[in-house]
């Protein structure tokens, strides 16, 4: 019966997989660090959560059905899961979450779906001092009391990278949120709280530490599973969001960029790729290049050093597609070949030119893109959902990528079985039309 399962799903890829010489990823999100959109079951369609409306509703296995309160981010949700049900429970149903979410079978569908590399978003709250428990704890926001988190114990933390690379997976690890909040948007752990990180030596001197235990973490792995971890991201989307916050970002994340390289990157033979994340509300796009050449060496920059910058329809207006005539195609449009090739010229004339300014500069040889979707919209009711429009939009952002050369992209997310409409454009597992 396995067998039989296996030569279906290959039947399935047959007409979808695509095959070129940049890295294929795909992100791990929602599994070690939560947002609450990916959780909102149906009932809101917002990506990007507005400050008055929480938007997380459930948190399966053991809550399928919520538990009478909704929940901003991963922060507001242990909070109030400890203030309703104690924090024994709360320490539960996040554990019972984290063995359930990412299986064996779905790091095998990944494997035959030709993805290379995952991408793995961490919490602060995996990476601390705390983490070296065997059982996991609550710990507190140390800038704000009403947020707190379930730590990941570091023997966890290590079993799941050792699992992922024994299936044939690399794995780049990312720390995703740090504490006190270093952007905007609900992935930091904090919404809707102030992000305060970069505005705080103190929490700037920890985001260090948590830097150093990733490093240290790397370290600790047994041989052959260092050599599947191929790559780290040390902050995600500095200060989005922040520009007044940039140059305090800068500064840091050059500071964070001497820790890697005398803990790993001048200790090893093979050095995993750094993957710097800029973001271009709180740095322009020149500023990116210059930061780059400033921080790395020529030597760094062709071995280790990768500019990685996201990239998503979704909030990219003279490129979007929704049903209710305000974007820049209507939905409605694929349901002709006149119609289909107009969104295909859209589509394309932004997917050839994503990371070109930075590819053409030729100062940073490494150009990379680990966050991408089908999106059309940030609102996914009104988003385009039809199957020859996620095409053009999957088929022709990968043959983008591939022409201006970046050297790896990484799809968000792999899963997102409990995000309603989210799910059509956001899952990659659920647009190769391998379940949910």
């Amino acid at each position: 019966m396995r067998l039989l399962c296996l030569l279906v799903v290959l039947c399935t890829l047959c007409g979808v997989a695509f095959s070129n010489d940049t890295i294929s990823g795909v992100n791990l999100g929602g599994w070690l660090l939560i947002e609450e959109w990916m959780f909102s079951f149906g009932m809101f369609d917002r990506v990007d959560e507005l400050y008055d409306t929480p938007q997380g509703v459930v948190m399966p296995p053991l809550l399928p059905d919520g538990f009478g309160q909704n929940w901003f981010g991963e922060g507001d949700l242990v909070y109030k899961l400890v203030q309703q049900f104690g924090e024994d429970s709360a320490i539960e149903v996040i554990e019972a979450h984290r063995d359930e979410y990412i299986t064996d079978d779905d790091l095998m569908l990944m494997r035959l779906a030709g993805i290379e590399a995952v991408r793995v978003p961490l919490g602060w709250w995996a990476l601390v001092d705390e983490c070296d428990a065997e059982e996991a704890v609550v710990i507190t926001d140390p800038a704000h009391a009403d947020k707190q988190f379930v730590t990941v114990p570091r023997p966890y933390l290590l079993e799941q990278i050792s699992r992922i690379v024994d299936n044939g997976l690399e794995v780049l690890l990312d720390i995703h949120a740090f504490p006190g909040g270093s952007t905007e948007g609900s992935y930091n752990g904090i919404f809707p709280a102030d992000p305060v990180f970069f505005t705080s030596d103190d929490l700037m001197a920890q985001g260090f530490d948590i830097v150093t235990n990733l490093c240290d973490l790397y370290l600790d792995l047994p041989a052959s599973t260092r050599a599947g971890v191929t790559g780290f991201t040390l902050m995600n989307e500095p200060a989005q969001g922040l520009g007044w916050q940039s140059d305090f970002m800068q500064a840091w994340l050059r500071s964070a960029t001497d820790i890697y390289r005398q803990k790993i990157a001048n200790f090893v033979s093979d050095v995993p790729k750094l993957y710097t994340n800029l973001i271009g509300n709180s740095i322009t796009n020149e500023a990116m290049l210059i930061w780059m050449d400033d921080t790395f060496t020529e030597e760094e920059l062709a071995d280790w050093a990768v500019l990685d910058v996201h990239s998503y329809y979704a909030w990219d207006w003279p490129a979007s597609g929704c049903y209710d005539g305000s974007c820049a195609y209507e939905c409605s449009d694929s349901a002709t070949a006149e119609g289909l090739d107009h969104i295909h010229d859209i589509v394309w004339d932004t997917a050839e030119y994503t990371h070109t300014y930075f590819v053409a500069n030729g100062t940073v040889p490494m150009v990379a893109c680990t966050e991408y979707s089908l999106a059309t919209l940030n609102l996914s009711n009104t988003a385009c959902r039809s199957k020859p429009i996620l095409d053009e939009m999957y088929y022709n952002q990968l043959l983008g990528f591939e022409e201006q050369g970046l050297y790896a992209s990484f799809f968000w997310t792999w899963r997102m079985p409990y995000g309603g409409t989210h799910e059509y454009a956001w899952s990659l597992k659920y647009y190769l039309g391998l379940g949910h």
